[in-house]
């Protein structure tokens, strides 16, 4: 029915909580036909270990589980060789580091399953932090209307078998979610009530990282693809987030910290010229 992708990395802290929050998806068909692939690339932990241990309760849940491990390192080859390999034409990808609240598939279903070209995901929460520089930006980064009134599709986005033929291979670039997400106009992309649990990377540096990821990423695409910026629509607007800073002062402290932190290090920090699955989290 449909394809389920999980691309990992070194992911053997955080799968097996995505993987148990997958069995416990409810209200859904016992023929419900989902397949999970996941796909480790170049990991030297127990990822796949992982992925294996989960599948009892998976299969006892109606899913197939396949896991493909890659020598190779690389999101996108993840990502590719998974698409290869499908049953499914609709498709949802999901970073390994997320979790989903049991109705996040059911209500996603219906989308996924749906004869127009659709782009898809739930309702985005962020995970509790222990730094109170990482929750104050959580905070803020939810109240920003690009994430409570869009779709920004952070760590889990899906397309209806129609919707995926806007685009072939997953390119060698660092924003795949950003590069899925404006194949389509605001207009076509649909949110869920159901939330899912993103992590938002714990303590200053680490957010700097992942900031400085998200630039080097932006930079990157719009001059790769600057016709797909179109459908970026007004919800970036500078305007918006000026009144949500306004509206959130305390917790826009932290944000614009992050955001100054990472503007200053851009300007000494030499870009790398490989492809890398960077990150800013660590992985144990």
């Amino acid at each position: 029915m449909i394809s389920l992708i999980i691309p990992c990395h070194n992911e053997e802290l955080v799968l097996g909580a995505l993987l148990s929050s997958l069995a416990a998806q409810t209200d859904l068909a016992e023929d419900h036909r989902i397949e999970i692939l996941v796909v480790a690339n170049a990991c030297k932990d127990r990822t796949c270990a992982v992925a294996e241990e989960a599948r009892a309760a998976l299969e006892a849940a109606g899913f197939s589980l396949g896991v493909i491990d890659l020598p190779e390192p690389g999101k996108a080859g993840a990502l590719n060789t998974a698409d290869a390999r499908a049953q499914f034409a609709p498709r949802l990808y999901v970073d390994a580091d997320v979790t989903l609240a049991p109705e996040v598939l059911a209500q996603l279903l219906p989308l996924l399953l749906s004869d127009e070209e659709i782009y898809c995901s739930a309702t985005i929460q962020v995970a509790p932090a222990r730094s109170w520089v990482s929750r104050a930006y959580g905070r803020f980064m939810l109240a920003m209307p690009f994430v409570r009134d869009g779709v920004p599709g952070m760590g889990l986005y899906g397309v209806t078998a129609a919707a995926r033929s806007r685009w072939g291979s997953f390119p060698l670039i660092h924003s795949d979610d950003r590069f899925v997400r404006l194949q389509f106009a605001p207009e076509e992309r649909r949110k869920v009530p159901a939330p899912y649990v993103w992590p938002v990377p714990d303590g200053l540096g680490n957010l700097i990282r992942v900031r400085l990821r998200w630039n080097e990423g932006n930079r990157e695409f719009a001059g790769l693809y600057p016709e797909l910026l179109v459908n970026d629509g007004a919800r970036n607007d500078l305007r918006a987030s000026l009144r949500t800073l306004l509206a959130h002062p305390l917790d826009g402290i932290a944000y614009v910290t992050v955001f100054v932190s990472t503007a200053l290090w851009a300007r000494l920090k030499r870009k790398d010229s490989a492809v890398v699955w960077r990150r800013g989290r660590p992985t144990a």
